[in-house]
């Protein structure tokens, strides 16, 4: 079977569900953290928007690879090749 094609945003290579899990409940505890520090009253600093968008960026990459990996056979076509 050919090796199947995965896009830029898809970190493993045979469509284990942990690490983009992984992704999204790191980004979304650096989401709160953030948000908790932006609305605390004072002054907004530079590194806060940063992590704010890092965080925004991890969850979207996880959700992006879980649902390209979902769609299909993908996954089971991966984990096929794998063994």
């Amino acid at each position: 079977m050919s090796e199947l094609r995965r896009p830029w945003f898809t970190l493993t290579k045979n469509g284990t569900v942990l690490p983009p899990v992984f992704e999204i409940v790191l980004g979304v505890l650096g989401l709160v953290v953030q948000l908790l520090t932006l609305t605390s009253g004072g002054p907004v600093e530079t590194i806060t928007l940063i992590v704010s968008v890092v965080a925004v960026l991890l969850i979207a990459q996880g959700v992006a690879d879980l649902v390209w990996w979902s769609r299909g056979d993908r996954r089971a076509r991966a984990q096929a090749d794998a063994s």
